[in-house]
């Protein structure tokens, strides 16, 4: 990530799979890469050792790859891609940002019911910030974003949250669930300092304290009324003892909006 002064991610990984949303990721990108001198690679990995599915599996992967290629390139940014065979998607992946230097990978959250193993992994293993995507609508679109927070923002979080609203005129909205008796002042101390130290990236935020038996449901209610709502993965999440599982399956699920989670550079998600 770029410093406060600058305006987004210097090298993004866009991994095309299958299943995926090229055209979502896409745009997605567009908005968090630094357009000056920032680059998006887009990556497809193919592990059929079968000759006929290994083809097959190429034809599909380049022509998403190039297709992205084309649409950044007509919006002025540069990009790439590359195919590569590994013996896992996982390695595929891991192999491929590491030759890069990459400082993001940006993938597609394709089953809300159920986090996949390879995204569990690569949120593990990754040594960059690493964006998961499940999108309801196109991101350009974005006018809202929520932003549950039980700890205080990270500043690589903070950054990609301004970058966000900034490229697309989103308002961004900090809340904190409490059920907890006495925990409304943490709560509200909480919202003040994430608020305050947006600010320093010019962006202005809003607040909101929910009082709620269960944060899931809260958050599901509020999700409502948001396109975009952007969670982490770290130790202070109250998620504590899990990056995915059924409470964040669940929050996925409930969710009625686009779902960004994401983890950055230095962030070490608890062990499941």
């Amino acid at each position: 990530m770029s410093t406060r002064n600058e305006t987004g991610y210097e090298r993004v990984l866009v991994p095309v799979g299958d299943k995926s949303d090229p055209n979502m990721l896409t745009e997605l990108s567009s908005i968090l890469v630094d357009p000056r001198r920032g680059a998006v690679r887009f990556t497809h990995v193919t592990t059929d050792r079968s000759f006929v599915g290994s083809q097959e599996n190429w034809r599909t992967g380049s022509n998403s790859v190039a297709e992205s290629q084309h649409t950044l390139r007509e919006e002025g940014i540069e990009s790439t891609g590359t195919i590569r065979t590994a013996s896992s998607a996982l390695d595929g992946i891991l192999e491929e940002a590491e030759e890069y230097e990459a400082d993001a990978i940006l993938i597609g959250w394709t089953d809300k019911d159920s986090v996949s193993s390879l995204v569990d992994k690569l949120l593990r293993k990754a040594g960059c910030d690493v964006i998961v995507f499940s999108a309801d609508r196109d991101p350009i679109d974005t006018d809202s974003i929520l932003v549950p927070v039980v700890v205080k923002p990270d500043a690589n979080r903070l950054q990609m949250l301004a970058i966000m609203s900034q490229r697309t005129g989103a308002s961004i909205t900090f809340t904190y669930v409490t059920g907890d008796e006495g925990a409304d002042e943490e709560g509200r101390g909480l919202l003040d300092q994430s608020a305050e130290r947006l600010a320093e990236y010019g962006v202005q935020a809003e607040t909101e304290l929910k009082s709620a038996s269960s944060a899931v449901d809260a958050l599901g209610q509020l999700s409502e009324h948001y396109d975009v709502m952007v969670i982490g993965t770290s130790r202070g999440w109250w998620l504590r003892k899990t990056l995915f599982g059924r409470k964040t399956d669940k929050i996925a699920q409930e969710a009625q909006c686009s779902l960004l989670m994401h983890k950055w550079q230095g962030e070490v998600p608890p062990e499941s």
